[in-house]
């Protein structure tokens, strides 16, 4: 077994009373970024063959942005209940895009709708089940093998827990960046879960995750958002697929996490209504191969930290976290 360690970010960091947890305190250091104009994005789809019926074929859309480089190492970030692949590009004019500052960074990115979501879509819902999305990853990762030298996977809330069931099933990527997501959600929304999504789930193969756009927000964000983002993320939401919901309950990745063999950076908001911050160390300790968990809370923000005013720099520290570790080298100096 490989030994664990805590390794801190390079940005500054410090202690949070009563929580015992590293959280970055900066903005992290800055991405350099060759000038050679606008960054543009390119529509992908990717065939993978459907987990439960081997001779279907099902077909994963989503955006891909390159680097002004060549570059060795992919980042493939997967969307969390009730969003899509627009999630990691939501506003690159006001800052809004992972994708794009991962790029900036020296990393291709690709983004997809994952199946049962958005252009992806599924006629059955009850079809999208979490193991069935881990399993379409893994296809999508080896087929990213065959163009890049490294690859990490990376996602919010749901995408996270299906990134953590492909690196610990699979074993084949670089690093993990698992985001607002652990395997200790709040009480709060274990009775939303429970009372609403469960039932819903069962009535119909889509349900609206969270009940209602008003509530859905009120669970996502904090006062400190912008409010037209809310709206308009609001506007936005996909219904989710009911297999989904049916089949993360149990959350596998609290089995599959210690089977996860490389670095982790766990990022989450210090106001998450869903997965409350206080639970990270207990959650970076059920990576027990892994060679290194970070840490990282993002300040004055909710659940939908990437979309809160103190996102765009938690973005920026995933790039910094990626261009600091030998396992996913940037094109960019």
């Amino acid at each position: 077994m490989r030994s664990r360690t805590m390794k801190q970010h390079r940005s500054s960091v410090v202690g949070v009373a009563g929580a015992a947890l590293l959280a970055t305190a900066s903005a992290g250091l800055p991405v350099a970024r060759a000038d050679s104009g606008p960054l543009e994005r390119a529509p992908v789809t990717y065939s993978v063959t459907d987990p439960y019926a081997r001779s279907v074929e099902r077909e994963i859309h989503g955006f891909r942005v390159d680097p002004p480089c060549a570059a060795t190492s992919v980042v493939l970030l997967l969307h969390g209940l009730s969003y899509g692949a627009e999630a990691w590009d939501f506003s690159p004019e006001e800052g809004y895009s992972y994708a794009r500052t991962l790029a900036d960074a020296g990393y291709t990115v690709v983004a997809i709708d994952r199946l049962g979501y958005g252009a992806s879509a599924l006629d059955d819902g009850y079809r999208a089940t979490v193991d069935a999305h881990a399993d379409i990853a893994h296809q999508i990762v080896q087929q990213l093998r065959g163009e890049f030298d490294h690859v990490a996977i990376g996602g919010h809330s749901a995408g996270a827990e299906v990134s953590e069931l492909e690196a610990g099933l699979f074993d084949d990527v670089d690093a993990l960046i698992a985001m607002g997501y652990h395997q200790f959600p709040s009480a709060l929304f274990i009775g939303d879960f429970a009372t609403g999504d469960i039932p819903r789930a069962l009535l119909s193969d889509y349900e609206y995750f969270l009940g209602t756009p008003s509530h859905r927000a009120s669970m996502f964000y904090t006062a400190a958002a912008e409010p037209w983002v809310v709206a308009a993320d609001t506007a936005a939401a996909n219904l989710t697929p009911s297999g989904e919901i049916l089949t993360i309950t149990l959350q596998p990745s609290r089995v599959l996490a210690p089977f996860v063999r490389v670095p982790v950076l766990l990022q989450l908001a210090d106001s998450d209504r869903l997965f409350p911050s206080g639970f990270a160390l207990l959650a970076a300790a059920s990576f027990i191969q892994s060679p290194s968990v970070t840490l990282d809370l993002v300040p004055q923000a909710g659940h939908t930290y990437m979309l809160h005013r103190s996102g765009p720099a938690a973005g920026e520290r995933i790039a910094d976290w990626l261009r600091g570790r030998p396992e996913t080298p940037s094109c960019l100096p």
